[in-house]
């Protein structure tokens, strides 16, 4: 498996990572009544988000790694090919 693809992979498995925890968020917030929330359940709120956050995070920076891998390789090899 090449460097490239490993990072490929790690990406989308950061990806899927996200996928999994941006639904449930958006679950705790929709169970909001109008009721006043307990302490209990802010802080399982503000935690999960702060999951879900870094999550994101992660899926960002791989991503942003692969781009970054990828015009590098295009520049190079277009590089190479204008030298040729």
């Amino acid at each position: 498996m090449t460097e490239r693809q490993h990072l490929c992979d790690e990406c989308l498995n950061a990806l899927s990572n996200y996928v999994r925890q941006a639904p449930k968020t958006c679950e705790l917030l929709g169970d909001i009544g109008t009721n006043s929330l307990s302490l209990e359940r802010l802080l399982a709120i503000l935690a999960h988000t702060q999951t879900e956050n870094e999550t994101q995070k992660m899926y960002m920076v791989l991503r942003q790694r692969l781009f970054e891998g990828l015009i590098g390789n295009a520049l190079q090899d277009s590089g190479s090919f204008r030298a040729t």
